[in-house]
C-alpha cells in the first residue's frame, strides 16, 4: 500500500481545494481556512474519491476534520455514514458536536449506543449514525435493513483493535461491514508502529504524520527539575506533582494528573487541593450541583464537592454520568484547574490541558505490577497542549530516582510505539462471534466461517487458519451441546481433518438466534436457561455467574466469616472450602447481597459504606444486571416458562428502580422515584389509581410541588389519550 510521508506545511485551502457544496464548506471554514498537512495528505490519498484511508497521527492533529470532510462528501452525494467509536461517552460527545455543526445544513444525525435487542429501523432516515462498536455488532446480528445503504464507515480510535476486551468486536464489525457493504473505510488511529500492516488489512492507503498543531514537549520530572532531553528546567523543590501544579497555576494554565487507580485519583485530588487551592465564587455553585447529582449525596459526592471548591476534581468510572459531565464542562471552561484521573480519560474525550502529569507508569495486572504500554502513555501525553489556546504543551512523567528517570526516558520518551495485534483467536471471543455470524445468516457452513475469518486482521497477521478452525470446531461442538445450533451431520463434501467438522452445514436454532440477538455470551445464556431460579436471590446469583458481570466485589479476609454465616442464613450451599472456585463463589454471593440491599431500598451512601461500591460503579453494574435479567426473561418466555419469566421481570424492574415489590406500581409512574414512592406508600397510596384520587395540594405535600405538577400533567395526558 502507498504511504504518504509528512511535510512541513500545507497550502491547501478548504474553499478552493475541497470539492464540497458551499453550504457545507462554510461550517468547516469557520474553524480553519487552510488544511493542515495530514488533512492535505488524506485528500491527495483519495479521501474524497472513495478510497480507503488509514490515518495514523498524534492527538489533536486534525483527524476529526478528515472524518468530517469524508462524511460531508458522502452526504452531498446522498450517502450514509456510520461513525464507530469505542466508548459511549465518546459517542455522545461526537453526536453533540456534529449535531450542533451540521444539522442546520440539513444533515440528519443520530446516535445509537443503547438497547441491544433491536434493529433500530428508524435509523434508515439518517445520514450520519454515531454508534459504539458493540452496538454496531448488535445491529448486524439483527440484520438491520438500512445497513446495505451505508456508503462510508469511519472507525475512530482503531488502534484499540489491540485491546483484549474491545478489539475483537471491532475486528469482527469491520470485517463484516467490508463484506456486507461497498463502503469506503476511513480508520483513525493514534501513532502506532505497524500502521502499514493495518492499512494493508483494510485495503487502504496509509496517511502517517507526526504533525501536531501545538508543539508537545515530552520529558521527565525529578527533584524539582523538568528534563526534556538535554534541556533541564528548574521548577521548584517539594513533592513533584505539587510543585508542577503550583507552576501550572502561576502560568495561568491547567493540568491533568494521571494515576493508576480510582482511589489514587481521589487521594491525589485531595492532596493537590490542600497544597494548591484555587479560590472562586463559581466553584461553590459547581460543587453544590455535583453534590446534588444523586437524590442523597454520598460520601464520594461530598468528597468531590470539597476538592471542587478549591479548583480540583477527580474523574473516574465511580462517578455518575452527570458528575463526570459537570467536571468535564468546568475544566473546559477553565473553572477547574486540575483533574486527577485514571488512564481511561485519555481515550477519546476532548479534555486538553496545557500540562499533563503522569504519576504512575505501572499498574497492577493479573501478572502483578506491569508497565503501562507506550501507546497508552502517549494517549495521556496527547491531552497536553490546547489548539486555539496554546502554542505548546508539556507532558511529564514523575520519577523518584535517576535510575527511574533513565528507564522512563528509554521506554517512553525515546522508545518505539508497540505494534497492535489481533486478539480474536480466544475461544470465549470466538463462541460469541461464531454464534452471531451463523444466527444472522451471514455464515451457513464451516467453509463460510473459514472464508470470513480468513479476511480478519488475525489471518493477516498470523495466517494460521488451521489453528483458528480447530478452535472454531470446538466452539461449534459447544454451541450444539447448548442446543444453539442444529445437530446436523450433513457434510458438503471435501476432506475432513481430524479436528474439524468438514464443510458442514450450520444453522442456528430458534434459541440460538435469540441468544445472538440478546448479545450475551453463549455460556452465560446456557447457564441462565438452566439456572435462572425462582427468587430474587437466585436470580442475582444466576446472573453473577455470567462473564458479563465481572469483576465481582471481592470478599476480604476479615469479612469471610460473616459472608459464610450469611450463606447459612439464606440457605445457600457453597462449594467445598478446598474447591478452587470457593473464593469466587463468596465474591458472587457478596455481590448478590449488594444487589439485594439495593432492591431493599438501601441508598448509594449505605452501599458505599458497606460494600465499597461507588455510585458510578453501582449504576454500571445494575445496568449490566438489568440486561442479563431481561435476557433471562426472554429465554424463559421462549421456553414457555411464563411464571418464571414473570418473576424474572419483577426482579429486573426492582433492580432498575431499587425498590421492594410493593413500590413497583408507583415507581413506574413517570417522575416518581423510589424516595417519593416510599413517601406515597406510607400515606396509603399504593397504585396509579390512588395517585389520581389525590387533591393537588395533598400530592404536593407528599412529593413536592414541582414533581406533583409533572405527575398530574402526565396522568391527565394518559387519560386524554
Amino acid at each position: 500500500m502507498q504511504q504518504f510521508n509528512p511535510f512541513p506545511k500545507s497550502n491547501f485551502m478548504l474553499t478552493k481545494d475541497v470539492p464540497l457544496p458551499p453550504s457545507l464548506l462554510s461550517v468547516l471554514v469557520s474553524e480553519a481556512e487552510n488544511l493542515n498537512p495530514p488533512q492535505e495528505m488524506a485528500i491527495k490519498a483519495g479521501l474524497l474519491d472513495g478510497k480507503n484511508i488509514v490515518v495514523s497521527s498524534p492527538t489533536a492533529s486534525g483527524k476529526t476534520m478528515i472524518a468530517e470532510m469524508a462524511f460531508l462528501k458522502h452526504f452531498s452525494k446522498g450517502g450514509k455514514t456510520v461513525y464507530l467509536v469505542p466508548l459511549k461517552a465518546l459517542a455522545s460527545e461526537k453526536y453533540d458536536e456534529f449535531k450542533a455543526k451540521y444539522e442546520k445544513a440539513g444533515m440528519k444525525i443520530a446516535i445509537s449506543i443503547g438497547d441491544m435487542d433491536t434493529d433500530d429501523a428508524w435509523l434508515k432516515n439518517y445520514n450520519l449514525i454515531i454508534a459504539s462498536n458493540e452496538k454496531m455488532d448488535s445491529l448486524l446480528r439483527h440484520r438491520a435493513a438500512w445497513i446495505k445503504d451505508v456508503t462510508l464507515v469511519i472507525s475512530d480510535e482503531v488502534h484499540l483493535l489491540d485491546d483484549a476486551s474491545r478489539g475483537p468486536t471491532l475486528e469482527i464489525v469491520l470485517t463484516r461491514l467490508r463484506s456486507e457493504t461497498r463502503s469506503q473505510i476511513l480508520a483513525l488511529s493514534a501513532t502506532i508502529k505497524n500502521a502499514q500492516e493495518l492499512a494493508e488489512w483494510l485495503g487502504a492507503t496509509l496517511v502517517k504524520s507526526d504533525y501536531r498543531p501545538v508543539k508537545l514537549k515530552k520529558g521527565v520530572h525529578l527533584d524539582g527539575k523538568n528534563y526534556f532531553g538535554d534541556e533541564e528546567i528548574l521548577i521548584a523543590s517539594g513533592k513533584e506533582e505539587f510543585a508542577l501544579c503550583k507552576d501550572t497555576l502561576r502560568k495561568g494554565k491547567q493540568a491533568l494528573v494521571f494515576v493508576s487507580t480510582r482511589r489514587g485519583a481521589e487521594a491525589e485530588a485531595e492532596k493537590i487541593a490542600k497544597a494548591v487551592p484555587v479560590v472562586s465564587a463559581e466553584l461553590n455553585a459547581l460543587a453544590g450541583a455535583i453534590e446534588k447529582a444523586l437524590p442523597v449525596a454520598t460520601k464520594q459526592c461530598k468528597r468531590l464537592g470539597v476538592v471542587v471548591r478549591k479548583g480540583v476534581a477527580f474523574h473516574h468510572a465511580g462517578l455518575v454520568a452527570k458528575q463526570r459531565k459537570l467536571v468535564e464542562d468546568a475544566f473546559k471552561s477553565g473553572k477547574i484547574k486540575f483533574i486527577t484521573a485514571t488512564p481511561s480519560l485519555a481515550y477519546g474525550l476532548n479534555l486538553p490541558a496545557w500540562r499533563v502529569i503522569v504519576r504512575d507508569t505501572r499498574r497492577f495486572t493479573v501478572h502483578g505490577m506491569d508497565y503501562i504500554s507506550n501507546i497508552e502513555i502517549h494517549q495521556m501525553f496527547g491531552r497536553a497542549g490546547r489548539p486555539r489556546y496554546d502554542t505548546e504543551g508539556e507532558a511529564l512523567l514523575l520519577a523518584k530516582s535517576d535510575a527511574e528517570k533513565r528507564e522512563m526516558e528509554e521506554r517512553y520518551i525515546n522508545g518505539d510505539m508497540e505494534d497492535i495485534y489481533s486478539k480474536l483467536a480466544v475461544e470465549p471471543v470466538l463462541r460469541m462471534h461464531v454464534l452471531g455470524l451463523v444466527a444472522s445468516g451471514f455464515a451457513s457452513s464451516t467453509e463460510d466461517l473459514r472464508s470470513f475469518f480468513s479476511k480478519t486482521l488475525y489471518a493477516k497477521q498470523y495466517g494460521d487458519m488451521e489453528s483458528m478452525m480447530e478452535k472454531i470446531s470446538r466452539v461449534i461442538k459447544m454451541l450444539k451441546g447448548f442446543s444453539f445450533f442444529k445437530d446436523s451431520a450433513a457434510k458438503l463434501g471435501g476432506f475432513m481433518p481430524a479436528f474439524d467438522l468438514g464443510d458442514e452445514k450450520l444453522e442456528a436454532t430458534l434459541l440460538g438466534k435469540r441468544v445472538a440477538e440478546l448479545y450475551i455470551d453463549p455460556v452465560s445464556a446456557n447457564h441462565l436457561v438452566k439456572n435462572a431460579g425462582s427468587s430474587a436471590l437466585e436470580h442475582v446469583m444466576a446472573i453473577n455467574h455470567c462473564l458479563e458481570m465481572r469483576p465481582m466485589l471481592r470478599v476480604k479476609a476479615r469479612e469471610a466469616e460473616d459472608i459464610e454465616n450469611l450463606m447459612e442464613t439464606y440457605d445457600v450451599t457453597p462449594p467445598d472450602a478446598w474447591d478452587l472456585d470457593y473464593e469466587e463463589f463468596l465474591d458472587k454471593f457478596k455481590t448478590s447481597l449488594m444487589f439485594l440491599d439495593w432492591m431493599e431500598e438501601r441508598g448509594e451512601d449505605a452501599l458505599l459504606d458497606k460494600y465499597g461500591i461507588a455510585p458510578g460503579e453501582l449504576h454500571s453494574k445494575k445496568k449490566n444486571a438489568g440486561w442479563l435479567l431481561y435476557a433471562a426473561r426472554e429465554l424463559a418466555m421462549l421456553a414457555g416458562k411464563e411464571s418464571e419469566a414473570k418473576e424474572l421481570n419483577k426482579t429486573r424492574l426492582r433492580m432498575h428502580y431499587g425498590v421492594k415489590d410493593e413500590l413497583l406500581r408507583l415507581v413506574m409512574i413517570k417522575g416518581i422515584g423510589r424516595v417519593k414512592a416510599r413517601a406515597l406508600f406510607r400515606a396509603g397510596v399504593t397504585k396509579k389509581a390512588d395517585v389520581k384520587k389525590l387533591q393537588p395540594d395533598e400530592l404536593a405535600r407528599l412529593i413536592g410541588k414541582r414533581t406533583a405538577e409533572r405527575v398530574m400533567t402526565e396522568l391527565n395526558a394518559q387519560i386524554v389519550s
